[in-house]
């Protein structure tokens, strides 16, 4: 008489891989991310050349307890603090990014490089 096969695993089960769902689409998620970050950083623009023109084309207008030469650096100031606010805010993630995919393999490289090219 024959000896039945011994099975690891379960009736029905087999040890086939099965390649994971896909839970979220990213790349429509980082494409509002995107265009939102775009409309952001254009009303900050905006409102900074409302601000600027405000203060160039009115004599008068002046930061309280201030002269107009103080309140005119107060205003460039704050133009360089903005710009630089715009510029950092998208270079450190960028940075963030690439320091992070320094402990990739190569192949986790290749496959977000390739699929970022397209």
């Amino acid at each position: 008489m024959e000896k039945p096969v011994r099975r690891t695993l379960l009736p029905g089960v087999s040890d086939a891989a099965v390649p994971p769902p896909v839970v979220i689409d990213s790349r429509v998620v980082v494409a509002r991310a995107r265009r939102r970050a775009s409309v952001r950083d254009t009303v900050d623009f905006l409102l900074l050349v409302c601000v600027d023109g405000l203060f160039l084309r009115v004599p008068g207008v002046h930061v309280p307890f201030l002269d107009r030469g103080d309140s005119l650096m107060v205003v460039v100031g704050l133009n360089v603090m903005l710009i630089a606010y715009l510029w950092l805010a998208r270079s450190i993630p960028r940075w963030t990014a690439r320091r992070v995919a320094t402990t990739w393999s190569l192949a986790e490289r290749t496959r977000f490089f390739r699929t970022a090219a397209r």
